[in-house]
C-alpha cells in the first residue's frame, strides 16, 4: 500500500485551495480510516495463505472543502483514499434547482504508481427529488485516455446508483456501488481490482437534535484478477453504523464502524476465507468544521453526500 508521504502532495493541494476559498459558507472536512475489510493493495501474485490473513491492513484518509457559491451553485474539492481506486482528487461543481441537481468536474488519480503520477478523468452525476417523499441519484466516474500502454499505467472507474425515500424521522436508501482499478504490469499484462457493494441504509435523525445515526446492512463482493485469469476474492455481509454529533455550532464529529459479520473466500480463495474468530472491520473518525454561515444540518448533508 502507498505510504502517507505519497499522499501528502494531494492533501496539500486541498488545504491550499480551502485557504484561498471565501469563508461565506465554507465547510472543511477531514477524516481517516483503518481496518482489514478488503483486499490488500500490494501483490502481483495470488494469495496462498490458508486461512486468509486478517492482518492485511488498509488505511487512508479524506480531506475536503465545500463552498456555497450562490445562485444554486456549490463547489466541492476533495482528496479521498479509496480501498479499490487508491488515491483520488476530485473537483465538482453542482447546480441544484431544488427538484433536480447536476454535478460535473475533473477527477485525478494521484501518486498511485511511480510511472504515472497523475491520471486525469471526469466525474458526472445527477439527482432528482420529490421533496419529502423520495429521491434518485446516479454518478459515473472514469479515467480518460486511449488505453493502457506501459507498465505502471492504470485506469479508475466508479459508478453508483442510489434510491431513497423519507419516513418519520428517517431516510431510507438502497444503493449499488461498483469500482474497478486496472493496472498494467510488466509484459503487457494487467491486474484488475474490482468490487460491487449493495447497501441498505437508514439515516435516523430528530429535528433540533445535535446527533444523527446512520445504520447500514450490505453485501460486498471484492476480487483481484491476475495475469492468466486467476482470481482471488472475498465476499462479505456487513453491518455498520455512523454517528455524527454537533459538539459545538462550528464543529461536527463523525465516528463510524463497518464490521464483516460473515466474510468468506470466493474464486481461488474459496474455502480459504478468514478464520471464524477473525475480526474484519473498517473504523473511521472525522470532523466537519463550519467556517461560514452554514449550520450543522449543512454539515450532516455534506457528510452524507461524501459517504
Amino acid at each position: 500500500m502507498t505510504t502517507l508521504r505519497s499522499r501528502a502532495p494531494a492533501l496539500a493541494i486541498i488545504i491550499a485551495a480551502a485557504m484561498a476559498a471565501p469563508l461565506a459558507a465554507l465547510d472543511l472536512e477531514a477524516g481517516a480510516f483503518f481496518g482489514n475489510l478488503g483486499l490488500p493493495w500490494a501483490g502481483e501474485s495470488p494469495i496462498l495463505d490458508d486461512p486468509y490473513p486478517a492482518t492485511q491492513w488498509l488505511y487512508g484518509g479524506r480531506a475536503a472543502f465545500v463552498d456555497d457559491l450562490g445562485g444554486g451553485f456549490s463547489l466541492r474539492a476533495e482528496y479521498v483514499t479509496d480501498t479499490v481506486l487508491r488515491n483520488v482528487v476530485r473537483g465538482l461543481v453542482t447546480y441544484d434547482t431544488g427538484i433536480a441537481s447536476i454535478s460535473a468536474g475533473p477527477m485525478v488519480g494521484v501518486f498511485n504508481t511511480a510511472e504515472t503520477l497523475l491520471k486525469a478523468g471526469i466525474d458526472i452525476g445527477f439527482r432528482i427529488e420529490a421533496a419529502g417523499m423520495a429521491f434518485f441519484s446516479a454518478t459515473v466516474e472514469s479515467s480518460m485516455g486511449a488505453g493502457l500502454a506501459t507498465a505502471g499505467d492504470y485506469s479508475q472507474e466508479r459508478s453508483e446508483l442510489v434510491a431513497g425515500w423519507y419516513v418519520h424521522n428517517a431516510i431510507c436508501t438502497v444503493s449499488m456501488l461498483t469500482r474497478r482499478y486496472t493496472r498494467m504490469v510488466a509484459g503487457g499484462d494487467s491486474i484488475v481490482d474490482a468490487s460491487t457493494d449493495y447497501v441498505f441504509s437508514v439515516d435516523v435523525y430528530k429535528k433540533g437534535a445535535p446527533y444523527r445515526v446512520v445504520t447500514d446492512l450490505g453485501y460486498s463482493w471484492m476480487t483481484r484478477t491476475y495475469p492468466g485469469d486467476l482470481v482471488d476474492g472475498l465476499g462479505a455481509v456487513k453491518l455498520g453504523a455512523t454517528v455524527s454529533a454537533e459538539v459545538m455550532p462550528t464543529l461536527t464529529v463523525v465516528v463510524g464502524l463497518d464490521s464483516g459479520i460473515y466474510v468468506f473466500g470466493i474464486e481461488e480463495l474459496a474455502g480459504r476465507g478468514p478464520a471464524p474468530a477473525s475480526f474484519m472491520f473498517s473504523a473511521s473518525l472525522g470532523f466537519v468544521l463550519h467556517l461560514g454561515e452554514g449550520d450543522a444540518a449543512a454539515g450532516h448533508e455534506a457528510l452524507r453526500q461524501a459517504d
